[in-house]
């Protein structure tokens, strides 16, 4: 009789370590998602302002990158871009001249990020 208690919670515990692994796993997958989509619309956005040379450079008002104050940010849902910029600039992909403006070095784009930016600009997509 004890040894089948025993074999019960262990059985539980298992289970419980399974699900909190999956949920997590889940967690890091969505957010890697949105991440995603985040940085394929900021592409989006250097290509929609031809911010696409460090002569063509745009501040990030201009751009609609500007981060936003605590009380917009609260009452908006959350957005990822201001993310994805530093990605984008980590990567090189995204640069800042001596002015403070932002430009995107097109030959850095990865083929797919290249390719999937231009269709959502040819299909009109967000």
């Amino acid at each position: 009789m004890g040894e089948s208690i025993v074999a019960e919670n262990s059985i539980s515990v298992f289970l419980i370590i399974i699900f909190m692994i999956v949920a997590l796993s889940g967690t890091f997958f969505v957010r890697a998602f949105f991440t995603r989509r985040a940085i394929f619309k900021v592409v989006k956005i250097f290509y929609q302002h031809n911010a696409l040379g460090i002569n063509d450079a745009k501040t990030l008002r201009e751009l609609g990158l500007e981060r936003l104050d605590f009380v917009r940010r609260m009452m908006k849902p959350r957005d990822d871009k201001q993310y994805a910029l530093q990605i984008l600039i980590k990567r090189d992909i995204s640069n800042v001249n001596a002015d403070g403006r932002l430009y995107m070095v097109e030959e850095r784009l990865d083929q797919e990020l290249r390719c999937k930016s231009n269709d959502l600009l040819s299909h009109g997509r967000s």
